[in-house]
């Protein structure tokens, strides 16, 4: 772990080959952490404990990954708390818009507007996850930058998702894809990969924010 510990030391030295490596980190510990959620919970079908699960494995792997070994379980933590608050809290705001839109005559049953109606929704989740997540690890200073990035993130998931609902051909190439691991939900996938793009690009820009608000500090 202290090899580990000295290569990470020196990818950090460079601030490009750092962000792509914490992005990376974050797409692979989440993507791997949705499989596993959806290969042991498919059968039970309960979507609170699969967003619980899949944060804490997601946070845990980031930890691991990142080699920090002062913050692997502050990790954990971050993401088993910011993906559920992150998805439910974003479905209970869609339940306070469906009553808007109701209240002005809109139909949501409209599939564009259904869809943009999910698009919206899956980007205040990156943002509420975000900022969870960033400010668990790194204060309040951070929360910013976290929900920023990962709201724009999750915008052309959101659009996959839209995809995936419509029953766009890309969702017979995502299933063939994914059918060595049995009986996948798409949406729920793309929802959590699009947590670890956003959180681990975050990582990486925030780190370098702080080194050049640091640089200046020293002038």
């Amino acid at each position: 772990f202290l090899k580990g510990a000295n290569v990470m030391s020196e990818i950090k030295e460079t601030k490009t080959t750092y962000l792509l490596w914490s992005t990376l980190a974050g797409t692979i510990s989440f993507f791997v952490s949705a499989v596993i959620t959806s290969i042991v919970l498919s059968p039970l079908d309960f979507a609170i404990i699969d967003t619980i699960l899949a944060g804490g494995i997601g946070g845990l792997f980031l930890g691991l990954f990142l080699m920090n070994r002062h913050k692997i379980y502050k990790m954990g933590l971050a993401g088993l708390v910011a993906i559920p608050v992150g998805v439910w809290g974003a479905f209970i705001l869609a339940g306070g818009a469906d009553l808007i839109f109701s209240a002005i005559n809109v139909n949501t049953e409209n599939p564009n507007i259904y869809n943009i109606k999910n698009i919206i929704g899956i980007i205040f989740m990156g943002i509420i996850c975000g900022a969870i997540f960033g400010a668990t690890i790194y204060g309040r200073k951070s929360i910013w930058t976290f929900s920023a990035v990962c709201g724009l993130v999750s915008f052309p998931f959101g659009i996959l998702v839209g995809f995936f609902n419509s029953g766009h051909p890309i969702k017979a190439t995502f299933e063939n894809l994914f059918a060595v691991f049995g009986p996948i939900d798409l949406n729920f996938l793309a929802i959590i990969t699009s947590f670890g793009v956003g959180i681990g690009l975050s990582i990486g820009l925030f780190s370098i924010l702080k080194q050049k608000s640091t640089e200046k500090g020293n002038m």
